[in-house]
Order: structure tokens, then C-alpha cells, then sequence
């Protein structure tokens, strides 16, 4: 219940304590409240936590073990015109978090699907405009070209294309991330201009964190410090601010913890061991994958958007080349250098052909196709799931889903799940098809003799002989590769999703899950090897 003395607050912050795993403290015990429709701006020092505020006073992070410890409460209140239980935060990121497959207009109809009902209860079906009609409007107003695709956009479109994506969720209060980080003095003026139109045209309670706050002065925000030194957070005037900034400022705690984390971080071998420390993540996510593909169809589109995306990274494109050459390469070169490697040739190859490729045909589609290809896909599908993940985690992504109340391990994990599911068995059949015909190719240079009914009668005699619809063995290749599926999805996100810092972490990790997958997948083929024969 909402007092009457809590209807004109928007955010309301108690006796907040945010302590390190070493113990400092951003944060002691602070006090604020924001009321609605209040222009507010959060200033601090560059390291001092206020990007950490942000997303607790959103709610879009995920808490980890180690981590920060929280204490006291943030509450963001509705309006008194709300029925709704639950006010929306929208957030517009530092890094803007936009979703790089899809296009702006998609961008846009990404948060409008996902919001449901609208604040005054109205049911999102109930409107008139469509989702696309939306979504165009909304980027239309803040003069955003209709482009396929967001890498077409200039940096300040980008920008309004993640503001009108934040607005299309109706938030009740609206956070900006460091705005103008990394933009010339005209770009910051034009950003701050922005955000102030915004919030004059909407009523919205808007809270704006930076260290840049010249560029906003003019719109007469309410000024409040971040004292990293103090651990509080008070109400300051221009004049104290501008001299709270003209005085060399300390590195705050936050700053210390990045560059210890940053020198940890750089010690390789640490690093990937450090996965060891966290095995608990890989099996919750390897039993999640039994969940998570079934998860997230109340909106199809988007399920089914992000099934294709990873599809594509997974079956389609280069990786069935890719598969299908190593395939090719193991069937010419075992079935060739056998004959032309064999003792007393003459004697030898007579005798021995049929065993020859039926030896071949056999061990290929049971054990050495299904081998190879885990690794192949370890290789390429891993490192690719891995970099697609970690430039989400890095990008803010993750947390931009939870903005829009979607869930990542359900469009992204269970996705990605589906896709090695499905691909490594059909993969596996791609480099055995590729292989079969290098392998006919090799046995008809070895002798005048060899013919192609030679060939079909002896390579496929074990595993397809007249008597099977399907070749023997067939469930237990696809419970090897799919369960290898399985395995590299699993390591894949649980390396790619882990905090990263900078694209070194994010290469890092790719790295990491390369080897883990594939050391994995060996384990996994030689442990099926040991009950399949």
C-alpha cells in the first residue's frame, strides 16, 4: 500500500548500504526521493557506482555470488492517475543495448510486444495501431530514417532509436546511463537538449547519471552529488558542484575494484581456470536445457526470430562447407593412403578390399564422423555462440531484455539450444554424405579395377545392409551429437554470458569455450563409447 504522503514520490530510496566483496562501501546508508515528473540529475565521479544504482533501482541486473552486498530498500512508486500494481523503469543505456539483428522499426516493436498492458489497464490488443504503426510514429517523431538496419544509423540516431524504443514500454520513470560519454561538445548539447524535450513532452519522472553535467545546467535539473567519499548522496547547487569537480578527486572505491578485477582478469591461465570455481553453472544450465527451448512462446515472433538468428549462425551458411570439406578430406585421405599404405599391395588389396571399406564405411559414420564433427562445432558454433553472447553481455543487452520484462535464457539460451540440437546430428549427416562420396572418388583411383557397385556393395555392407530401413547405429549418433549439442550450448553461455568488462574479456571467453567444449565433447564421445560397444 502507497501512503498518502508517498502519491507525489516517484523513486524513493532508504538507507542504502552497497558493500564490496572486500568490504568498502559505495554507498552508506542513503537517502532520496524523486518525485513524479521531476527532472533529476545524479552526478558522480567516473568509478563512484552510479551506473550500480541505476540498475538496482531498475532491477535489470542478475545477482551473482561475490558480488555487491544491498541493503535497505528502493521503491519506485506508481502515479496517483496509475492502476497498474507494478510501475515500468525504462532505462536507456550507456552502450544503448540495441538488439544489432534486428532493424530499428523491429527494435522498437521488440519493447511495444513485450510491455502488455498499458499503465491506465488498457490492453495493448484493445488499441487501434498496430505494433509496426507504433514503432514507426515513435521513430518518425524523433526523426529517425527508416533504414533496414541499425548498423546503417549514425551514433545520434542510434541514440534516439534507443530512446524511442524505451518509451514505446510507457515507463513511469525514465533512466539515462552516462548519455553523453564519449561525445564531442556539440553531440553532448544536442543529447542533454534531447532528454530535456523528452521529458518536457512526456511529464515523465526522468533521472539522468553522469559525470559530463554542463551540458544539462541549462535545462535546470535538480543537482544531486554521489559523494564517493562519504558513501551519501545530497542535494548540491551549481556553484558546490562545479567545485566539488574542480578539486582533484580520489579513486573511489568501485575504480580500485574494477582494476584489481582488471589484473585478475589478465592472468590467462586464472582466468580459464576460473571456470572450475563455478562448475554449478554449467550443470544448472545443461538441466536448463531441457526447459528453456519450451519456454518464452506466449510471443511467438520473437521466439521464432531468435531460433532463425541462431539457426543460421549454427546449420546454415559456412558451417555445412565447413563440415562437409573436413568430411570430404577424412574419406579421401583414409580410404587412399589405406590402399596405397597397404604391405605387399598386390597380395593384400585383393584380399583384403572388401574388409578395407566396410572397416571404413562403419567406423566413419559410428565413431570417427561423429567425433570429428563435435569438434568442428565445438570450434566454430561454440566460439560463435560465445562471442554472440558475450557482445550482449558487454552491449547491456542482457539487461535491456529484462527492461522489456523478456527473458534472455529463453530467446537466447533456449534458442541456441534448439539450434546445436537440431544441427549436430544434421551435420553429422552432411560430412558422412561429403565423406562416402571422397571415399568413392579415392577407391576408384586405387585400382582400373574398382568399380562404383564395388564400392556401394562394401563401404555401406555394415551399417546399411539390405535388411534396415535406417543405418545401424543411427540412435546412437544422434544421441552422441545431440547430447554434444547440448554440451557445447551449455558451456557456449554459460562462458559468453559471464560479466564482461571489454572486448578483451569478450575474446577471452571465446577462447575459454573453445577448449571447454571441446575437451568436453571428447569426454562425452569417449564415455557413449565405453556402453555403445
Amino acid at each position: 500500500m502507497t501512503s498518502s504522503a508517498d502519491t507525489h514520490i516517484a523513486l524513493s530510496i532508504k538507507g542504502l548500504t552497497v558493500t564490496l566483496p572486500d568490504g568498502r562501501r559505495l554507498l552508506n546508508r542513503a537517502n532520496l526521493d524523486v518525485a513524479h515528473g521531476e527532472f533529476l540529475l545524479l552526478v558522480g565521479a567516473s568509478g563512484s557506482g552510479k551506473s550500480t544504482l541505476l540498475t538496482l533501482i531498475g532491477r535489470f541486473g542478475e545477482r551473482r555470488d561475490g558480488e555487491c552486498r544491498v541493503t535497505g530498500s528502493i521503491r519506485v512508486l506508481p502515479p496517483p492517475s496509475d492502476k497498474g500494481e507494478r510501475p515500468r523503469v525504462g532505462m536507456v543505456f550507456q552502450t544503448l543495448a540495441l538488439f544489432d539483428e534486428l532493424s530499428p522499426v523491429d527494435n522498437v516493436c521488440f519493447a511495444i510486444d513485450h510491455r502488455g498492458a498499458s499503465p491506465n489497464g488498457e490492453d495493448r490488443a484493445a488499441q487501434r495501431e498496430t505494433p509496426r504503426a507504433e514503432a514507426e510514429r515513435r521513430l518518425g517523431e524523433l526523426g529517425v530514417p527508416n533504414r533496414s538496419r541499425i548498423s546503417d544509423l549514425s551514433g545520434g540516431e542510434r541514440q534516439r532509436v534507443a530512446l524511442a524504443r524505451t518509451m514505446a514500454v510507457e515507463p513511469a520513470v525514465l533512466l539515462f546511463d552516462e548519455p553523453t560519454t564519449g561525445l564531442d561538445p556539440y553531440r553532448s548539447r544536442n543529447v542533454a537538449e534531447l532528454i530535456a524535450r523528452t521529458h518536457r513532452e512526456s511529464g515523465k519522472t526522468v533521472v539522468v547519471v553522469t559525470h559530463d553535467f554542463a551540458p544539462f545546467l541549462p535545462h535546470r535539473p535538480r543537482l544531486v552529488l554521489l559523494d564517493a567519499e562519504e558513501g551519501t548522496l545530497r542535494e548540491i547547487d551549481e556553484a558546490a558542484l562545479r567545485e566539488y569537480f574542480g578539486r582533484s578527486q580520489p579513486a573511489t572505491p568501485s575504480s580500485v575494484e574494477q582494476k584489481a578485477n582488471g589484473q585478475r582478469r589478465g592472468a590467462g591461465i586464472e582466468r580459464m581456470l576460473g571456470l572450475l570455481e563455478e562448475p554449478g553453472r554449467v550443470v544448472v544450465a545443461a538441466a536448463d536445457a531441457v526447459v528453456a527451448p519450451f519456454c518464452g512462446w506466449r510471443r511467438p515472433r520473437w521466439k521464432l526470430r531468435y531460433l532463425w538468428h541462431y539457426l543460421r549462425m549454427v546449420l546454415f551458411g559456412t558451417t555445412a562447407v565447413y563440415v562437409a570439406i573436413a568430411g570430404a578430406m577424412l574419406g579421401f585421405v583414409t580410404v587412399l593412403f589405406g590402399f596405397s599404405q597397404m604391405p605387399y599391395a598386390e597380395v593384400t588389396v585383393p584380399l583384403l578390399t572388401e574388409e578395407f571399406l566396410a572397416a571404413a564405411g562403419y567406423s566413419t559414420y559410428r565413431v570417427l564422423g561423429p567425433v570429428l564433427v563435435s569438434l568442428l562445432i565445438a570450434g566454430k558454433c561454440g566460439a560463435a555462440v560465445a562471442a554472440d553472447v558475450g557482445a550482449r553481455r558487454l552491449t547491456h543487452q542482457f539487461e535491456a531484455m529484462r527492461s522489456f520484462s523478456a527473458r534472455p535464457r529463453y530467446y537466447l539460451y533456449g534458442n541456441i539450444v534448439v539450434a546445436l540440437v537440431v544441427g549436430c546430428p544434421v551435420l553429422t549427416l552432411i560430412a558422412y554424405l561429403a565423406n562416402s562420396y571422397a571415399a568413392l572418388v579415392a577407391f576408384l583411383m586405387t585400382s582400373d579395377e574398382a568399380t562404383i557397385a564395388m564400392f556401394r556393395n562394401n563401404f555401406f555392407a555394415t551399417i546399411m545392409p539390405s535388411y534396415v530401413t535406417f543405418p545401424i547405429g543411427t540412435g546412437w549418433m544422434i544421441a552422441k551429437m545431440t547430447s554434444s549439442g547440448v554440451v557445447i550450448a551449455a558451456l557456449a553461455y554459460s562462458i559468453g554470458s559471464r560479466a564482461k568488462h571489454s572486448a578483451v574479456d569478450v575474446s577471452r571467453d571465446v577462447g575459454l569455450a573453445i577448449f571447454w567444449a571441446s575437451l568436453a565433447v571428447l569426454a562425452l564421445h569417449a564415455a557413449f563409447s565405453f556402453v555403445e560397444f
